[in-house]
């Protein structure tokens, strides 16, 4: 049998070149490496049996269509030779490199040549060259370069408020000047916003929307994007689902503010694409047009946030989630007796039993005979004596205001403390388990009792410290709800839209009982101004 040496040589000829060489003074292009290696094989006499071109492909990945061609032609044995112009066209990872050039070709009788580094692997020394694998490592050093460059030149782009995402999201495009520019699309804005509406003040779950949505006939975001840059969009254009409408209710960007950073690619050698958490994202305030107000978008989220039921009778739940219990704060839900009167109750009540709270029990028909009266008490005030409404409220307003604040800044301060304090015991409770003086499954219960309390601290602190940030101007915030209650007049029915446009929460007190008489408060707090 004939050595390598002695052997016809037949090669392949391969050539790569990706994004990234642009930027490699060493790189040259697919045309020029062809002439490099053509010209080679003329001087030394070696029959080219193809050119196997990968264009546009990273050598820190050897899934490359061209290269799995010449391997295949290597296992079937039509060609004995590969030439490259040099080891990094070949391949950026210095581990795979290596495996290729001291197990793979060897054991398949193929020959290495690598014509700019003097590499041959025909030579005697060829295995003792210790610059070979050094090179390597250079070589892959590259790419790892490249990507921690561009990484921090993205990051910079991001935190200066610079959009960097590949596609705008749904009701923007981007600015032709600038890429980086998000503008309004005036076709798709207002579905964005009734979108919003719908969550807010129709009631509507994701799933609902979605549907909704399908049925108008409405372009779904990938086929809109699709016709706007002349693709063909082979799914059902107007498919809406639940995942798309939740993703775009949890987008901030339609308050106007830059997101980017949800995800990241793993690393420069694997391109998996990861979801990074929120604390991760690089968020900008106020950057682009807003197509949501503020308080849209939190109207929208403290409706989806409360479950939503029927009842026995078929009827839906007007107040669902604007009942507040006045002692434990938590929702009233709605329950039936057995002739299927709609009734609610304190949930703290229903589901942990008297010793926590009270039933807090309202027909049905109570509640909303006192909502609308209030709500019709309150809109003629509005459309009679307008003026004198405002003036009203704007006084209460500043009365209220600054012990309102002090109140908060109070509970914001014992959270704060509350959470240092949790921490602390669940530190202590990890030592004792350490100690043995705590069993596994006890030092469990305990630690779960503590993360949940401390969750839900948390969870409060945040809200409230929100609350005083988002806190805008009395006589702005009087004046939204004025324009919303001039729309409705002379109302005589309640329906879900209107209750959730106008008010906040409705708190519920306890039924008391007097010298055979029955009294309840029912408190209406409406947004911006409170109860009336």
């Amino acid at each position: 049998m004939k050595t390598i040496e002695q052997r016809r040589l037949t090669a392949a000829c391969y050539c790569r070149l990706s994004d990234d060489d642009d930027q490699d003074g060493t790189s040259v292009s697919i045309e020029t490496q062809k002439k490099i290696l053509s010209d080679y094989c003329g001087q030394n006499g070696i029959r080219i049996y193809d050119f196997y071109t990968d264009d546009g492909y990273t050598g820190t990945n050897f899934n490359r269509p061209a290269f799995r061609r010449m391997m295949q032609d290597a296992e079937a044995e039509v060609i004995n030779t590969i030439i490259v112009k040099d080891l990094s066209r070949f391949g950026r990872n210095h581990v795979k490199v290596g495996s290729y050039l001291d197990e793979v070709l060897p054991n398949m009788g193929i020959r290495f040549i690598a014509v700019g580094d003097n590499v041959d692997s025909a030579r005697t020394d060829f295995d003792y060259d210790l610059m070979i694998p050094i090179k390597n490592v250079f070589n892959e050093y590259y790419p790892a370069d490249c990507s921690r460059k561009t990484r921090q030149a993205l990051k910079a782009k991001a935190a200066n408020g610079e959009y960097i995402a590949a596609r705008a999201p749904y009701g923007y495009r981007k600015s032709k000047e600038d890429k980086h520019i998000l503008e309004v699309d005036e076709i798709t804005a207002p579905i964005v916003v009734e979108i919003f509406e719908m969550a807010a003040y129709q009631g509507y779950g994701y799933d609902k929307i979605a549907r909704v949505l399908t049925e108008r006939k409405v372009l779904a975001p990938m086929a809109y994007q699709a016709q706007q840059e002349g693709k063909t969009y082979k799914k059902d254009p107007c498919d809406w689902n639940l995942t798309t409408v939740y993703n775009m209710i949890r987008n901030q960007t339609y308050l106007g503010h830059c997101v980017n950073g949800k995800r990241r690619v793993a690393s420069y050698k694997n391109k998996k694409v990861l979801k990074q958490s929120e604390d991760q994202w690089i968020v900008v305030e106020n950057v682009f047009p807003q197509l949501i107000t503020d308080q849209l978008w939190k109207d929208a989220h403290e409706r989806l946030s409360v479950r939503k039921h029927e009842s026995i009778t078929g009827s839906v739940n007007i107040f669902a989630g604007l009942l507040k219990c006045d002692r434990c704060n938590r929702n009233l839900g709605i329950s039936n007796t057995k002739d299927h009167v709609n009734y609610f109750v304190c949930n703290t009540y229903k589901k942990k039993g008297p010793g926590h709270c009270t039933s807090h029990y309202l027909p049905y028909d109570d509640l909303y005979g006192a909502v609308l009266s209030d709500i019709q008490e309150m809109l003629h005030e509005v459309h009679c004596n307008k003026e004198d409404f405002i003036h009203r409220v704007l006084e209460r307003i500043s009365d209220s205001d600054g012990s309102q604040r002090q109140q908060t800044e109070r509970e914001i301060a014992d959270l704060v403390r509350r959470i240092e304090e949790l921490s602390a015991k669940y530190d202590r409770l990890y030592d004792d388990r350490l100690d043995g003086l705590l069993s596994d499954r006890k030092f469990k219960e305990f630690a779960e009792r503590c993360e949940a309390e401390q969750t839900k601290a948390e969870e409060r602190l945040s809200l409230l410290k929100k609350s005083i940030t988002s806190e805008g101007e009395p006589e702005q915030e009087l004046k939204q709800f004025v324009e919303i209650a001039e729309q409705y007049d002379e109302i005589t029915q309640l329906d879900k839209e209107m209750l959730n446009r106008l008010i906040s929460s409705i708190t519920i007190g306890d039924r008391i009982k007097t010298d055979g008489m029955t009294s309840q408060v029912i408190t209406v707090n409406y947004k911006f101004i409170g109860a009336m």
